[in-house]
């Protein structure tokens, strides 16, 4: 099973963003995780940086992985802290489905330099039919790739599904990929998702910084 983990963080007002995100990509990321792992395991880290012009800057850092993190997000938590940062509680998503396939939207991931990300959250009565939902969602999904726009050329997107984060409702989790002239979806794709019974209520808009794609480190020593 793969997982999706984010975790947001927030520099504090001395930080300086640019030694921030050398930091995170040079040392904090590449050194994640702990051994053994089997070769091979999936395990690609990407930091993204906030759209807009908030202050102090804001950044969410997402893990594709087969492996599960505690609250120390693969050990990276506490690192990010001494660079001058706090950080929410990591959030562990296991992955329902991906378009147009699992491996092509993994692929951008791996190999995009300089794309954007927009995480959407949509809930869903309890009363509606998944299944039902979940068919139209990936419908909508999948002509949002297909079909560029003057608002996006999305490359792949990740969705996820959790029946206990929110009281009644299963919430959604879309990560879409891409070439945003605006980051947000498509008009038309949250129509589609909000007809079929679903409600949007965040939609975040995100710059890649930078994504280490690979194993995780070997220990100190080892």
């Amino acid at each position: 099973m793969r997982n999706l983990t984010f975790c947001d963080i927030r520099l504090h007002p001395s930080t300086v963003d640019s030694a921030f995100e050398e930091a995170m990509t040079g040392d904090v990321m590449p050194g994640a995780g702990d051994l053994p792992h089997p070769p091979g395991t999936l395990f690609v880290r990407s930091l993204y940086r906030e759209a807009g012009y908030g202050f102090p800057p804001a950044y969410r850092c997402v893990v594709n992985s087969i492996l599960v993190s505690d609250t120390g997000f693969f050990g990276m938590r506490p690192r990010i802290a001494r660079l001058g940062a706090d950080t929410k509680e990591p959030r562990l998503r296991p992955v329902a489905g991906a378009v147009p396939d699992d491996e092509t939207a993994l692929d951008v991931l791996r190999t995009r330099e300089g794309h954007s990300l927009v995480m959407a959250a949509v809930h869903l009565p309890l009363r509606m039919i998944q299944k039902t939902f979940e068919k139209e969602l990936v419908a909508a999904l999948e002509e949002e790739v297909a079909v560029p726009s003057r608002f996006s050329a999305v490359s792949g997107a990740i969705w996820t599904r959790d029946d206990e984060a929110v009281h009644g409702r299963v919430e959604y989790l879309v990560a879409a990929t891409g070439d945003f002239a605006e980051l947000r979806l498509r008009p038309r794709t949250v129509e589609r998702i909000e007809a079929a019974g679903g409600t949007l209520v965040e939609s975040r808009g995100f710059r890649h910084v930078g994504t280490v794609s690979g194993e995780p480190a070997p220990q100190a020593g080892g």
